[in-house]
């Protein structure tokens, strides 16, 4: 009989521990399921610091876009400046066929190319086509245009760019700022081309920028029409076209180097990264 008590007792205990167990459990703290939700929050944290530094990387990564092209082409390929001639012991002339104005592509492109701007120089010597040809002076225009039509239908440029060099003298074409003498630019704008204020703004935004960098190098945008000058000087091929003339006969290479290397600048401030103001 005791025997048979002992086991009933037994049995309820048992039962009564058995169905306690969940509640004691409840009770106790669960560190083994605490600790992957620790985890859990640094992983969480370290997962957004990392995406925020490839946010950052990707925006800085994309800043710059596509590259600012540039297309420069001498009409008048073989307008000289006296003190190059006279620096390589050559005749003193107006035009010459191997030291001119177009020897300076080398200048443009690596000015340029410092200044985040890619510079491709139109493969052609107008002057000598124009002799190949029989053509004469005035018709130098005429002689360049398909090349450059050709080019601007293959390419898409920016800026394109005529470079010439001024019949002017010295005391026109030259300016000095903090000791340093700089050629002077003029730009030519063909008012008979029937989007001319196209071109001028172009035109009239990097002269204000050359003078905002070195007071008076540009000496301004003059508009061309009428008889005796051609007026359009193949402007009507893009509105991103104009004549620039690059100082006069008697700048000099340190003079000319020094005014394409602020052109380079003014290009990059004017139009690569224009400022908010």
């Amino acid at each position: 009989m005791q025997r048979r008590q002992r086991r009933w007792k037994f049995s309820i205990l048992f039962l009564a521990i058995f169905f306690s167990l969940p509640i004691i459990a409840a009770k106790i703290p669960l560190w083994a399921e605490e600790k992957p939700v620790i985890e859990t929050s640094k992983q969480d944290t370290k997962i957004a610091y990392a995406a925020n530094k490839t946010i950052a990387t990707k925006v800085s990564e994309q800043k710059p876009t596509t590259s600012f092209k540039t297309l420069i082409y001498f009409t008048h390929s073989h307008e000289a400046y006296y003190p190059m001639l006279k620096k390589r012991q050559q005749a003193i002339t107006v035009n010459n066929d191997s030291t001119n104005v177009q020897t300076l592509s080398e200048t443009f492109v690596n000015h340029f190319k410092q200044n985040n701007i890619d510079a491709d120089i139109l493969n052609v010597d107008t002057m000598k086509v124009m002799k190949q040809q029989q053509m004469v002076f005035y018709q130098a225009y005429d002689a360049v245009r398909p090349y450059v039509k050709k080019q601007i239908e293959k390419e898409d440029y920016n800026l394109i760019m005529d470079i010439h060099r001024d019949s002017a003298g010295r005391k026109t074409t030259t300016t000095t700022y903090k000791g340093m003498a700089y050629a002077r630019m003029a730009f030519v704008i063909g008012a008979k081309n029937k989007q001319y204020q196209a071109n001028e703004a172009y035109a009239e935004q990097l002269s204000k920028k050359l003078n905002s960098l070195v007071p008076g190098i540009s000496r301004g945008v003059i508009r061309k029409s009428g008889a005796g000058v051609n007026g359009i000087y193949n402007q009507d091929l893009s509105k991103q076209v104009i004549l620039i003339e690059l100082g006069g006969i008697e700048n000099n290479e340190e003079e000319l180097n020094r005014s394409i290397a602020i052109l380079a600048r003014a290009i990059e401030e004017a139009f690569v990264e224009p400022t908010s103001s």
